[in-house]
């Protein structure tokens, strides 16, 4: 889900934080001697203030940009177009911002120090804020990585479970030559050409089985990848593939030509050599 890491490392606890502290760096920065009077207290509370809007406002940008172009789809233009776009809108409310409240209570023009100094330091901090969202992005999709190479070895160690009586049996995947549905009823079906009853649709099996080692061909059928010879095209776009003999499952079975192309990229990203 777009998004779903910002919350998992509550972000908004974060900047709640980081705001006020980048405030109290810029006016260190900007201004040589502060006075802390009432005249520096109200400027730097609507300065904090102004700051939290900035970052909502770059924060609903990278939610725009999650929804739209995900890091993984293109990660140096969604950089790119990230990092411009939370600037031209962030920099251009505390432009406006600035401006407004100088008109209402300044006392003349903007000095232009401002333009060429301040916005500079603003510019800095957004890239330090898409820094701290691209790394945690980066971080979150690393670490999912990780959880499905842990699930991925645990299930192929595990192998697929059936019910043998009163006991639980795991048979190694390597050892299935398919799944398919008869008369209603689904079974395993092993290379030794054992058959098991199974109580779950091939819905409910599809997502617990190595994606690379098998494919569901059509409504009946799940095929090891070890067991397809080969595929043919078909009419209307269809195609039919060509199964290992010796396992008493059809010679060839079809495909839709809605799943065709699916087949295909899968098929040719497994060929042995």
């Amino acid at each position: 889900m777009p998004g779903k890491y910002l919350n998992k490392f509550n972000d908004t606890l974060l900047f709640l934080v980081l705001i006020p502290l980048i405030n109290t760096i810029n006016y260190h920065l900007t201004y040589a001697h502060i006075r802390w009077d009432w005249y520096t207290y109200t400027t730097y509370a609507i300065d904090t203030a102004s700051g939290f809007i900035a970052w909502w406002i770059i924060r609903s940008v990278i939610l725009w940009f999650d929804k739209k172009l995900p890091y993984l789809k293109a990660p140096l233009k969604r950089i790119g177009l990230q990092i411009l776009v939370t600037n031209l809108l962030a920099q251009g409310f505390i432009i406006i911002q600035t401006e407004v409240i100088n008109a209402l209570f300044g006392e003349g023009p903007l000095p232009i120090q401002f333009y060429t100094y301040n916005l500079f330091i603003f510019f800095i901090w957004i890239l330090v804020i898409n820094g701290i969202y691209i790394g945690m992005s980066f971080y979150d999709q690393w670490q999912r990585t990780i959880s499905l190479r842990e699930k991925d070895k645990e299930l192929r160690s595990t192998g697929f479970k059936v019910q043998l009586g009163k006991t639980v049996a795991a048979i190694p995947f390597e050892d299935i030559a398919a799944f398919y549905v008869e008369e209603g009823i689904t079974y395993l079906r092993t290379r030794e050409r054992k058959n098991f009853v199974l109580d779950l649709s091939l819905n409910k099996i599809m997502p617990g089985l190595p994606a690379e080692d098998f494919f569901r061909l059509n409504r009946k059928y799940i095929l090891h990848r070890a067991y397809i010879r080969g595929y043919q095209r078909a009419v209307n776009g269809k195609l039919s593939a060509r199964l290992q003999d010796g396992y008493d499952l059809p010679i060839a079975i079809s495909i839709s030509r809605i799943t065709a192309p699916d087949f295909k990229r899968w098929y040719g990203a497994t060929s042995q050599a």
